[in-house]
């Protein structure tokens, strides 16, 4: 044995046998054991040994399942929509969990702009506007689109039963005009936070699960 283990088979000997009692040494070996060299440490653990996918390669993932997602085509539009033809949706990642060969991802969901916003609130006010009344105005712009739809918030406010469609359309124009309003194009605006997605191995690479989150949230898309 050499004076290193020695040492070692000492010191070991020396923390086991210190007390009399044989009883109270072990119900404090395990104490012991963490406050020596004896217990691992928690530092020993390495996120590195586990492989990460990259925001790249879990952007793709989500972009994959938006795409082939059969309930999210309005989604799909009205994104489009808003952010033009340029536009596009970027995913930013918040946090990757690993949970035994998958990721829990959580992200936000980002629309770069591919027009100026005053342009998409013209283009999305339109089309709120029913056809006959559309007719009836003396432009057709944005003022013009924001004006009547303010009206006829307050009007359905004024009915009891339909206070909630009035306060909910009002809502609606508050928190669109601020997202959008003087937007330029090339800005980010969150539209939907507090996302999260299972992703799984497969053959061609990562599978996207959507998760329900408790704090998912509607920022920026009309409700």
């Amino acid at each position: 044995m050499t004076n290193r283990m020695k040492n070692i088979h000492n010191i070991f000997t020396n923390i086991c046998h210190s007390s009399k009692n044989i009883a109270l040494t072990l119900s404090i070996f395990p104490a012991l054991l963490a406050l020596t060299a004896c217990s691992p440490s928690p530092a020993s653990f390495s996120p590195q040994a586990i492989f990460y996918p990259s925001d790249e390669q879990i952007s793709s993932a989500l972009e994959v399942q938006l795409a082939s997602d059969p309930n999210s085509a309005a989604a799909r539009e009205l994104i489009q929509s808003l952010g033009g033809e340029k536009g596009r949706l970027r995913y930013a990642i918040d946090q990757v969990i690993y949970r035994e060969q998958a990721y829990e991802v959580h992200y936000n969901a980002v629309l770069v702009m591919g027009q100026a916003g005053d342009d998409s609130l013209k283009m999305l006010y339109e089309r709120m506007v029913p056809e006959d009344e559309r007719a009836k105005l003396p432009e057709a712009t944005l003022a013009a689109y924001s004006e009547w739809l303010t009206r006829h918030a307050q009007a359905l406010k004024k009915n009891p039963a339909q206070q909630a469609q009035g306060q909910l359309l009002s809502d609606t124009l508050a928190s669109l005009d601020k997202c959008y309003r003087q937007v330029q194009p090339g800005s980010e605006v969150v539209v939907m936070s507090g996302l999260g997605a299972l992703l799984l191995p497969e053959r061609k690479g990562l599978y996207a699960e959507k998760l329900a989150m408790p704090h998912t949230a509607v920022r920026c898309l009309p409700i």
